[in-house]
């Protein structure tokens, strides 16, 4: 049995212990930010209108006997608290008002709030944490498949590689940022990633317009980059089946794990060399998923790719683009069916590249 007290606190108390750093908002098992303005907007008029809104979860933390402050973390909440902070901070108003357009009344009001919490006898890096946050979760904006894997599978070595490739990962020097590792990851990993290039492919999949704020916010490109080492490693499969086999069978160690990432950065940077627009027919994530694969192929066979010879035989292919390319580009696009379709029409085209 988990141990807990209810209690309230002022609006502004949580608001200064998250300023103060011993309120962490956005622990490492923490999902992205995912509510619109729209949703933060509706919040706000919430607390402005004095009624109430959900408990927020807390765990206690450990005490650090040094400089007798415990450190807690935020275990459901944390999108409610972001839109209390944005609110103060002006980035957006409510009913035609900022957070400095209330008359000090109304801003007295908002301050005195009285928000619900629930305090968890736990210390942050209590496994029991992360089953809690799951079952929160299970709502409207539940999490998604991959951010429950991205949970599931935090210390799979496999998961870890992914998230490196996607930003995912954190390792922030910085003491006070203890809360933001996963304590599931092992240093001897850390220690690993700190030394791989990663940053064409965190280029690719973060900056290009493959993906929008809002897939990025709910971990998609995690899923895609997934699927192309798994698609790499084991040629085309449905949906995400495979992944979630070598998500199993890597869970302790994989050793390919360099050579993914070398080949899958150099494939990003052949493909950020033909510096197509966020607009290229190219950038979408159907096509993206197969030129990733075959270049890393190529790559791994010994080939160099011309992005030069790419583009221009690209081109040519997208002004005749078969039907049947459009379809598997467009529709159901993570099957088996479509993906191998899709590879007919773009393996040639690369062997076709060699510089």
């Amino acid at each position: 049995m988990i141990e807990y007290r209810v209690r309230s606190v002022s609006l502004v108390t949580l608001v200064n212990e998250i300023k103060a750093k011993r309120l962490i908002p956005d622990a490492y098992f923490q999902r992205n930010l995912v509510w619109r303005e729209i949703h933060k907007k509706d919040f706000i008029k919430t607390i402005l209108l004095g009624l109430p809104f959900p408990q927020i979860f807390i765990s206690k933390g450990k005490v650090d006997v040094d400089t007798m402050q415990a450190t807690a973390c935020i275990v459901d909440g944390q999108q409610r608290t972001n839109a209390i902070l944005d609110f103060i901070n002006g980035f957006f108003e409510v009913s035609g008002k900022y957070y400095q357009d209330l008359t000090n009344e109304e801003k007295s009001e908002f301050l005195k709030y009285e928000v619900a919490v629930i305090e968890l006898d736990l210390e942050n890096d209590n496994p029991k944490i992360i089953e809690i946050f799951q079952r929160i979760n299970r709502t409207s904006n539940s999490l998604t498949t991959i951010e429950k894997a991205a949970t599931q599978y935090a210390s799979s070595e496999y998961m870890c590689v992914a998230k490196l490739m996607t930003d995912e990962l954190y390792f922030p020097e910085a003491v006070e940022s203890e809360l933001h590792i996963d304590p599931n990851v092992p240093s001897e990993f850390i220690d690993w990633a700190k030394k791989q290039k990663v940053q064409k492919i965190q280029k690719l999949m973060l900056e290009k317009g493959v993906f929008t704020p809002r897939e990025l916010s709910r971990k998609v490109h995690l899923m895609h980059v997934l699927n192309i080492m798994s698609a790499i490693i084991s040629g085309y499969f449905n949906r995400n089946e495979k992944t979630n086999d070598l998500l199993d069978d890597y869970a302790f160690e994989f050793d390919e794990k360099e050579s993914i990432v070398q080949l899958m950065n150099k494939s990003a940077e052949i493909i950020l060399s033909t510096k197509w627009n966020a607009k290229s027919y190219w950038l979408n994530k159907a096509n993206i998923f197969t030129l990733m694969v075959i270049l890393s192929n190529a790559i791994n066979d010994g080939l160099k790719i011309s992005p030069t010879k790419l583009v221009e035989n690209l081109k040519d292919l997208e002004e005749k683009l078969p039907d049947d390319y459009k379809l598997a580009a467009s529709e159901a696009v993570n099957s088996t069916r479509a993906r191998s379709l899709r590879a007919q029409y773009l393996q040639p085209i690369v062997n076709d590249s060699i510089a």
